[in-house]
C-alpha cells in the first residue's frame, strides 16, 4: 500500500512537469470572465476545441489505463478542470469546477494534495492524489490529479485476514471486507492519531468496538461480537494507517484440533515403531533373496555366454560347409564345360546348338556358384582390396563391352555417360571395380526389358585425389522399398523369379565398404531404379595431361529379334499364357514341354513355339516369363 500511496504521488508529479501540460496550464490559467455562468458542457466545447487540450487527454487516458487509475485530470486556478483522460466520453468531466476540494488547495498551496471522499459521478469511495503545475519561474498554474477508486485498492488487499485502510477521522475507506467498508473504527486506533479532517468528508458509522481485557493482552479486541487479534501500520507520507484484523473465534476449535492431532501422532509414532521393526525383518529377507537371484542370473548368463558362443561356432560351420559344396560342385561342373568346349569344336552344326545350350547352363551355375563362394570368403576373413595403379577409361570401356552383351540379352539399351575429362592413372582395385558395377548392371538388365540401362561416371579432382561418382540406372520394373526388406542382405532377392542367390548386392555393398564407399538406392515401382556410389581415390598423376577425353558409348539391341517377330494370333489364350509364366517363375522344364504339347501344337502357333523351344534349349526363364506376359492381350510385369 506504501507503494501504491508513493506511485500515485510520483504519477502526479511526472504529469504536473510534462511540458504540454505546463504549457496548457499557463494557456488557460484562470477562467475568462463568463465563464462560470455557462454549463459544464459549454465549457468542455470551447476547452476541447484546442487540439493541445485534446493531445493531452489521449496522453492522459493512456497512462491512466495502464496504471488502472479511475481518472487523471487537471484544473487550472479557477478550479475549473481544463482536461481529463476521459475527455472523449459521454460523462467527461472537462469544464467541472471543483471549488473548495481540500485536496486541491493544498496541491496549489504545498506542492501536493490528498484527500479521500465520495466521488460526485459515480459515487464511488476514491482517492486523490494533487500536484503542483508549475512555470519556470515556480508559479502556480494549475494542478493535476489523480483519482484512484476504493473498490480497485481493495484488490491489493485480499489475503487470509481483514485489511483496512483507515484515514485520522477513523473511517474506512478502503477494505478488504464490504462489512467495515465506511464505517468507524476510531476506537482501535491510538487516542493522539484521531485528529478530525480538514474537509466535508463524513466520519461513518461506528461500529461497536472493545477491548478483550481478560485476555491480558491490548491487541485484542471485540468488534461487533466477534474476536480479532488486531495490528496497525501507518503508511508513509499519507494520513492513513493498514489496520489487519485477524480472526480468534476459530482458535478454540483449532486447540481441540491441536490436541486430537498430538495423540494422533503419538499413536502413529508408536505404529511406525512396530512397522519399522517388521520392515527391518523384511529388508534381511529380500537382501538374501536378491543374493540368491544375483547368483541365478550369473549362472544364467554363463549358460547364455556358452550358447552364444557354440552358436557362433555353428554358423561358422554352415559358412565353411557352403564353402566346401561350392568347391565340390564347381568342380564336375568346371569338367563339363571343358568337355562341351572340346567337343563344340568338332562338332556338326546340328550339335552346336545343343552344345552352346549346355555351355550356357554350366556358365550359369558356376556364376551363382561364384557368388556363393564369395559369400563363404567374405564370411571366413576380411574382404581383401588391393589398390594398384589402373587405367580408369581402359577398364570402364572393358565394363561396357560386357554391358552390352548383358543388357542384349532382354532386349535393351546400353548407355555409357562420363565427365568430359576422366584421370587415366589411379590407384584403385580394378577387379573389385569392375565386380561391383558388372553386378549392378547385370541386376539392371535382369529386371529390365525393352528398356534402357545407364552407367554414368563423374569425376572431381581434389589437389592430389579425384572423387568418383558411379551411378547405374535403368528403365525397368522398379523396387517397392516400402516393403521393409533389407534389399543388401544376404540372400535377399529381389524378385523371386531372379533365378539369382540374393547375394549379388550383399556383396557389392561389402566390397564398397572395404573400399570406403557407400551403395545407395533410389527407387519408383514401374518406372525404374539408380544405384549409385563416390569412391575418393589418388591420382598417379596428378598433372592436367594425364586426364583424357572420353567419348559416350551406347550400345542398341538387335530390333529385329526373334521375340518381336511373333504375332499375336500365333499366341495362346491369356489363361494359358498366365499358366506358362507361372511355370517359367518357377523354372520347371518339364512342365513348360507338357505345356507347349498342350496349348502350342496348332499349324498357328508355330512360329510362338519355335520360339519357346530355343528359349528353353538355353534355360532362359526369365525370357519364357517375359515372353509369356508380353504375348497377352493386356500385357503386365512386376517385379
Amino acid at each position: 500500500m506504501d507503494r501504491l500511496f508513493t506511485e500515485m504521488v510520483s504519477v502526479a508529479n511526472m504529469v504536473a512537469k510534462q511540458a504540454d501540460v505546463i504549457q496548457l496550464a499557463m494557456r488557460y490559467r484562470t477562467d475568462p470572465a463568463g465563464a462560470i455562468e455557462l454549463t459544464r458542457e459549454q465549457r468542455a466545447v470551447q476547452f476541447t476545441r484546442d487540439p493541445l487540450v485534446r493531445k493531452v487527454g489521449d496522453f492522459m487516458n493512456t497512462l491512466s489505463k495502464d496504471l488502472r487509475y479511475a481518472r487523471i485530470y487537471m484544473n487550472n486556478m479557477s478550479d475549473d478542470t481544463v482536461v481529463a483522460s476521459n475527455w472523449a466520453e459521454p460523462g467527461s468531466i472537462v469544464g467541472m469546477i471543483y471549488s473548495g476540494r481540500t485536496y486541491l488547495i493544498n496541491a496549489l498551496r504545498n506542492g501536493n494534495g490528498h484527500s479521500f471522499g465520495i466521488a460526485r459521478l459515480n459515487k464511488s469511495p476514491s482517492y486523490f492524489v494533487a500536484s503542483r503545475i508549475e512555470d519556470s519561474n515556480g508559479v502556480p498554474q494549475g494542478s493535476v490529479t489523480v483519482k484512484f477508486d476504493a473498490p480497485e485498492m481493495a484488490l491489493y488487499l485480499t489475503g487470509q485476514h481483514i485489511a483496512l485502510i483507515v484515514n485520522s477521522k477513523g473511517r474506512v475507506t478502503t477494505t478488504s471486507s464490504a462489512a467495515f467498508m465506511l464505517r468507524n473504527v476510531a476506537a482501535l486506533l491510538p487516542p493522539d492519531t484521531v485528529r478530525p479532517s480538514d474537509d466535508d468528508e463524513e466520519p461513518g458509522e461506528p461500529l461497536d468496538i472493545s477491548v478483550l481485557e481478560d485476555q491480558g493482552r491490548a491487541d485484542q479486541w471485540l468488534i461487533d461480537g466477534r474476536p480479532y487479534l488486531l495490528q496497525r501500520k501507518p503508511l508513509v507520507n499519507t494520513q492513513y494507517q493498514l489496520l489487519t484484523l485477524a480472526a480468534l473465534d476459530h482458535l478454540a476449535p483449532m486447540r481441540r484440533q491441536h490436541l486430537w492431532t498430538s495423540a494422533l501422532v503419538a499413536v502413529s509414532g508408536l505404529a511406525l515403531i512396530l512397522l519399522g521393526g517388521y520392515a527391518a525383518g523384511q529388508m534381511v529377507m529380500r537382501r538374501q533373496e536378491e543374493r540368491d537371484a544375483a547368483m541365478h542370473a550369473s549362472a544364467l548368463n554363463a549358460d547364455l555366454s556358452e550358447a552364444l558362443t557354440d552358436a557362433k561356432a555353428k554358423d561358422r560351420q554352415k559358412v565353411e560347409v557352403l564353402g566346401y559344396i561350392g568347391h565340390d560342385l564347381r568342380a564336375p561342373l568346371s569338367t563339363i564345360s571343358g568337355y562341351s568346349a572340346f567337343l563344340l569344336a568338332d562338332a556338326p552344326e546340328e550339335q552346336k546348338k545343343l552344345l552352346r545350350a549346355i555351355q550356357r547352363s554350366v556358365k550359369y551355375q558356376l556364376d551363382l556358384i561364384d557368388e556363393l563362394l564369395e559369400y563363404a570368403k567374405a564370411e571366413l576373413q576380411p574382404l581383401n582390396v588391393q589398390p594398384v595403379t589402373t587405367d580408369l577409361p581402359l577398364l570402364l570401356e572393358n565394363i561396357s563391352d560386357y554391358a552390352i552383351a548383358l543388357c542384349l540379352q532382354q532386349n535393351n539399351r546400353f548407355r555409357y555417360h562420363s565427365s568430359d575429362r576422366l584421370p587415366r592413372q589411379i590407384g584403385l582395385d580394378g577387379k573389385r571395380l569392375q565386380q561391383v558395377l558388372l553386378n549392378l548392371i547385370s541386376n539392371a538388365a535382369k529386371f529390365t526389358r525393352d528398356g534402357v540401362v545407364t552407367l554414368s561416371v563423374t569425376a572431381t579432382r581434389n589437389e592430389d585425389t579425384c572423387v568418383l561418382h558411379f551411378a547405374v540406372s535403368d528403365t525397368g520394373i522398379g523396387i517397392d522399398l516400402n516393403q521393409g526388406v533389407d534389399i543388401f542382405g544376404a540372400f535377399q532377392q529381389i524378385q523371386a523369379a531372379s533365378g539369382g542367390t540374393g547375394l549379388g548386392l550383399f556383396i557389392a555393398q561389402r566390397i564398397l565398404s572395404a573400399m570406403g564407399g557407400t551403395l545407395n538406392v533410389a527407387s519408383v515401382c514401374d518406372q525404374g531404379t539408380t544405384f549409385s556410389f563416390g569412391l575418393s581415390v589418388p591420382l598417379i598423376d596428378a598433372s592436367e595431361s594425364a586426364w583424357s577425353m572420353v567419348e559416350p558409348r551406347n550400345g542398341e539391341p538387335d530390333r529385329h529379334s526373334a521375340e518381336s517377330a511373333v504375332p499375336r494370333n500365333a499366341m495362346p489364350e491369356d489363361q494359358a499364357l498366365d499358366e506358362l509364366a507361372d511355370l517359367a517363375l518357377n523354372g520347371r522344364l518339364t512342365d513348360i514341354e507338357r505345356w507347349i504339347e498342350r496349348h502350342a501344337n496348332k499349324t498357328t502357333h508355330a512360329p510362338f513355339a519355335a520360339l519357346l523351344h530355343d528359349l528353353l534349349e538355353r534355360f532362359d526363364f526369365p525370357g519364357i516369363h517375359a515372353l509369356a506376359l508380353r504375348g497377352r492381350t493386356n500385357p503386365g510385369t512386376s517385379r
